[in-house]
């Protein structure tokens, strides 16, 4: 079974900032790029949720996981978005198996 680690990151923004947020946490996942074991960091919007925020986020490893979840918020460009939250994120852990996308 693979080593990599994976989550959903589900975000609610305060009514009516859906977009800015989309915006920040695009910000972010451009940030993400260079993280160590960062395999990949989609952002997503649903259309039946206006002010959701999805992320699918997939990593070599828990240390790569959970070192890029220690950086600083305003190096992650966290920070910025944090403002726009109506509430904390809801985080569903996963075991990526494999599939297209995945080397």
């Amino acid at each position: 079974m693979s080593a990599r680690v994976g989550r959903y990151v589900r975000m609610i923004a305060t009514p009516g900032d859906g977009a800015a947020l989309a915006e920040g946490m695009l910000r972010v996942a451009e940030g993400m790029r260079a993280a160590p074991g960062c395999e990949l960091y989609i952002v997503n919007r649903t259309p039946d949720e206006e002010d959701a925020v999805w992320v699918t986020e997939v990593w070599t490893d828990e240390a790569s996981s959970e070192a890029a979840l220690e950086r600083d918020l305003g190096e992650a460009g966290l920070g910025a978005v944090l403002p726009l939250l109506a509430g904390p994120p809801e985080y569903i852990e996963l075991t990526p198996v494999g599939g297209p996308g995945l080397t």
